[in-house]
């Protein structure tokens, strides 16, 4: 699994997402499923991005930084 960091870890326990095994190539952390799944991947080298996968086999993808990851849990609470 990609290192990530404990406050990071707890904001998206909190937000309801679930931990992947993600090999060292995807850079898959964890996700939420729904009707539609969003993805937090850090790809090696890259920065942080959140993929969201829409029925009909499309994607959307953004950066995120892992503060306004945190900062969005704090609010939730």
């Amino acid at each position: 699994m990609t290192h990530i960091d404990q406050g990071l870890s707890a904001a998206l326990y909190l937000l309801g997402f679930n931990f992947l095994d993600g090999d060292l190539f995807s850079g898959e952390i964890a996700e939420i499923k729904g009707d539609m799944t969003i993805k937090l991947v850090h790809p090696r080298g890259e920065e942080l991005k959140f993929v969201v996968e829409l029925p009909g086999e499309k994607q959307m993808t953004f950066s995120v930084d892992r503060h306004q990851i945190v900062d969005l849990a704090e609010r939730r609470n």
